[in-house]
Formats: C-alpha cells, sequence, structure tokens
C-alpha cells in the first residue's frame, strides 16, 4: 500500500513536540483557510513542486549543499544580511 502525503503529514504530527502542536495548527488551519477561500491559492497548494528534469550541475550544486548542512558549514539569516551590508 502506498503512502500518501495524508499520512506522511499524520506522522510528522505524531513526531512532533507538545510544544509546537499549537503553532502547527496554526499553520495547517491558515493553509485550509486559504485553499477554501481561493482557487488559485488552491491550484498552487496542489501543484507539484518542480516538474522540470535536474540538470547534472544542479544534482551537483544540491549534493554540495546538502554537505555544507552536514557539515555545519551554514549561515544564520542575521549573518547573511551583515555580510551584504543590510
Amino acid at each position: 500500500m502506498e503512502i500518501t502525503a495524508r499520512d506522511r503529514l499524520r506522522q510528522l504530527v505524531d513526531r512532533l513536540p507538545e510544544n509546537e502542536l499549537e503553532t502547527a495548527e496554526r499553520v495547517l488551519a491558515g493553509l485550509s483557510a486559504l485553499s477554501l477561500a481561493d482557487p488559485v491559492a488552491a491550484a498552487l497548494a496542489r501543484a507539484p513542486d518542480d516538474d522540470e528534469p535536474v540538470t547534472d550541475r544542479e544534482a551537483a550544486l544540491m549534493e554540495e549543499g546538502e554537505r555544507d548542512l552536514r557539515d555545519g558549514r551554514t549561515f544564520t539569516a542575521d549573518e547573511v544580511r551583515a555580510g551584504l551590508g543590510s
């Protein structure tokens, strides 16, 4: 049996710490309200993330980014802003 997005979402909710459940509820309520009120938002919510093939260069860059994350080579938003002079 294939695991659906709804099943995966339930699994994610089950793994959330108690102190994050209220935030998750607000986020999901907001998504639900958007999709009910706005047909464009509903269509965007159902759209696939990306339907274009990944090039070899893009795949290599994604792997590099994942290695950076794994190895802790990251910057906070404040550090990036400071580096850009914002």
